[in-house]
């Protein structure tokens, strides 16, 4: 595919690296541990300018100071700081001043998420296009989804709510789709409503899935594509699952 026919807009890519990750049992931010040789931050980099985004943004929080100090020879990455972190929702709301003024799309990615395929976020912005979508979901297909939030749908691309886990209904758990976490935004709607992002729910954070439900209840589409392999999506939280990731790399070839 052309730049022309996945990227008919400037893009932002908004990239959340404030979490201490504690299951690494390490003081060096998770963003900072190295896979393949490289910081899991730099792999996520990459997706960013293989996409040819105008502006990228890392927010930071746990040893801000110390991702900063990495990344400094790389001019087009901006900073946010997120402290304390209050959920996804929150993040976003810590980088509004690094993308006021922009009109084009946000695609949300993680510093933890080294396995995302450049394809995968084109067809997902070309998806987002296509529909005119104010907010497209990445999701994913599991025979056991555990405690992913579902992704209740309409039929024909239109997702009608992402539910959490621990809110759903027995019905609503036995959905099979769920919630990557990777969103792509127009970024107008995004940045002129989180404000109504509330705290109503059991961590008392600010959840960007709750966009879903606000977009909706503005009239605005709100949709979603699959994920041809949820590895792709699969966060680093351990140095286990480093070293795991790791193998795979070698054993690909990589």
């Amino acid at each position: 595919m052309t730049q022309g026919a996945t990227n008919e807009k400037q893009l932002a890519v908004l990239i959340l690296a404030a979490g201490k990750g504690t299951r690494m049992k390490s003081d060096l931010p998770k963003v900072l541990h190295d896979l393949a040789g490289r910081p899991l931050l730099a792999h996520v980099l990459d997706l960013a300018k293989g996409l040819n985004a105008v502006r990228t943004v890392a927010v930071v929080g746990h040893g801000a100071d110390l991702v900063k100090e990495k990344f400094r020879n790389e001019p087009e990455i901006d900073f946010a700081l997120q402290v304390p972190q209050l959920g996804t929702g929150h993040a976003v709301m810590a980088a509004r001043e690094n993308l006021a003024g922009f009109q084009g799309d946000v695609l949300v990615l993680y510093g933890d998420v080294p396995g995302l395929r450049l394809e995968t976020c084109r067809d997902l912005l070309a998806e987002h296009h296509r529909r005119n979508n104010a907010m497209t979901v990445l999701g994913m297909e599991f025979d056991e989804p555990g405690a992913y939030g579902r992704l209740i749908t309409l039929g024909d691309g239109d997702l009608e709510a992402i539910v959490e886990a621990r809110d759903a209904t027995p019905e609503q758990l036995r959905v099979r789709l769920v919630n990557s976490g990777i969103y792509a935004f127009q970024a107008e709607p995004l940045l002129g409503n989180l404000d109504k992002l509330g705290t109503q729910n059991d961590q008392k954070e600010y959840y960007l899935t709750d966009m879903a439900g606000i977009f909706r209840g503005m009239g605005l589409k709100v949709g979603y594509m699959v994920c041809p392999d949820p590895q792709e999506v699969a966060g680093i939280n351990s140095k286990e699952e480093l070293a795991e990731y790791e193998r795979r790399l070698s054993a690909a070839g990589a």
